[in-house]
């Protein structure tokens, strides 16, 4: 009973932690996607009025032409006014294509005429009045659509050129009663619509607010977002807190102040808002929805490493340059420090060989000696008295044999040979007190650098090639 009543609380636990995991995982779920939401209209915000480079337009001209009712419903968003200027003349346009379409119909009727007489005036005093008008005055100023106006005046100049190259007379030519008439009308309009007026409808209007800036709402809809993760960072700082994670209290939001993004709704800044994606990356890293080395890992490590190779050659040929240099300026030094560590450097290596390469090369020298016992008897051995010199050298050679194992294989003879070898140290360092021995060594240096400069080059090079 016992072990069943354990099992059965066992069961219940397992049961109540995957509950657990899997109402943490469905709520992390919706946090992101809350997140992502979030981002992608803060995005979409910033890039509303962003002028396209080489484009001579903003991402809100293009949803001008391709999503018409999406700028209808976001311009009040951005705090964006249709230009009272651009009403007018749209209505003046819309006045004298009615006019012109009645006497289409009926040409006694001397009301149109009338009307169309006074459009025609007004449109011309209007689009001078455009034309003439600079800097702050500028219908065009508030919007940034300075840019537009030249581009309408240059479409004008195109279709209706004049010896002074004015924009003003294009106007005055195509509002004119000889190029607008009842029959024509309809065509003349078509390149004015497409043309003139559809550049024109990308201008309008901004209030300015009293703190100086242009009116934008979008902070309006973002505060919902902001206090949304103002709540899901205190629910988890007060679980953090619960759950002894950090050693102290205040260790939750030092750890975590990259959320700062998110707990700042700017009013203005609408590219800061951007920086949202740092905390939103980090979440769904700490999720486990993303490899360990992040979302690019080959990437930045491949190109680490080129830049690092890079570097690496160039700093290795710098120092080469530079200790060339030094060498012909001053050489070498062989005084106090740099004398001491030399000596001690070829005292050690001659110990060394005393120690192990001579009595390894013992045999070699036996034989060298025997060799030149040889040749020096050589002539004694062709004469009548031969054999008994051959026979004087063979002890000759042993004695010789066995004084040499003894004296390079025995302490003593070691020791002699170390100072031998001492001697020859201290001799070396004298030598290369001489200016005429340092010259030499310095030249030779020289060439070792060079050689070993070429090598890293050629190294450079290849890295180039293979990359």
């Amino acid at each position: 009973m016992e072990k069943r009543a354990l099992e059965q609380l066992w069961d219940q636990n397992q049961s109540t932690r995957k509950e657990k995991k899997l109402v943490v995982t469905l709520y992390e779920i919706l946090f992101a996607l809350v997140a992502f939401a979030n981002i992608s209209l803060v995005v979409f915000d910033a890039s509303y009025l962003w002028k396209i480079p080489y484009a001579r337009m903003t991402f809100r001209d293009v949803y001008l032409d391709y999503a018409p009712g999406l700028v209808k419903q976001y311009d009040p968003v951005k705090g964006i006014e249709s230009h009272r200027f651009v009403d007018s003349y749209k209505d003046e346009i819309k006045n004298l294509k009615n006019a012109l379409g009645e006497l289409a119909e009926n040409p006694a009727n001397l009301q149109a005429r009338q009307t169309s007489v006074q459009s025609r005036e007004t449109l011309i005093e209007m689009t001078v009045d455009m034309i003439n008008r600079r800097g702050v005055d500028s219908h065009f100023y508030l919007a940034e659509k300075d840019g537009v106006l030249e581009r309408i005046k240059n479409k004008m100049r195109e279709e209706y050129p004049n010896e002074d190259d004015s924009a003003k007379d294009a106007f005055r030519e195509f509002f004119s009663q000889e190029n607008l008439t009842p029959d024509n009308y309809q065509d003349k309009f078509k390149f004015f619509d497409s043309e003139v007026m559809y550049l024109m409808n990308q201008n309008y209007f901004r209030w300015i607010g009293e703190d100086g800036e242009k009116k934008d709402y979008f902070h309006l809809i973002d505060r919902w977002f902001v206090l949304f993760f103002l709540l899901d960072f205190l629910a988890r700082w007060i679980m953090a807190i619960v759950q002894k994670r950090y050693r102290k209290w205040y260790l939750f939001p030092v750890r975590q102040s990259y959320e700062v993004f998110n707990l700042f709704p700017p009013h203005h800044a609408a590219w800061f808002r951007l920086l949202r994606v740092i905390p939103f990356y980090m979440r769904i890293r700490q999720n486990g929805w993303l490899p360990d080395d992040g979302l690019a890992p080959d990437i930045i490590k491949s190109n680490a490493g080129i830049i690092a190779e890079e570097i690496s050659g160039l700093v290795v040929l710098n120092i080469l340059d530079q200790t060339k240099a030094s060498l012909k300026r001053t050489g070498i030094r062989m005084e106090g420090d740099t004398r001491d560590a030399v000596e001690n450097l070829l005292s050690n290596q001659m110990a060394s060989v005393a120690k192990k390469v001579i009595p390894e090369i013992q045999p070699q020298i036996s034989e060298m000696v025997s060799y030149s016992i040889n040749r020096a008897m050589e002539p004694y051995l062709l004469s009548p008295i031969g054999p008994i010199v051959r026979l004087i050298l063979m002890s000759v050679h042993a004695t010789v044999n066995d004084g040499l194992e003894a004296a390079l294989s025995g302490p003593e003879g070691t020791e002699r040979l170390s100072r031998i070898l001492q001697n020859s140290v201290s001799n070396i360092m004298e030598d290369m007190g001489d200016p005429e021995s340092q010259e030499a060594l310095i030249e030779d240096v020289i060439r070792v650098l060079d050689r070993v400069q070429e090598d890293v080059r050629e190294s450079v090079a290849n890295r180039n090639v293979r990359s």
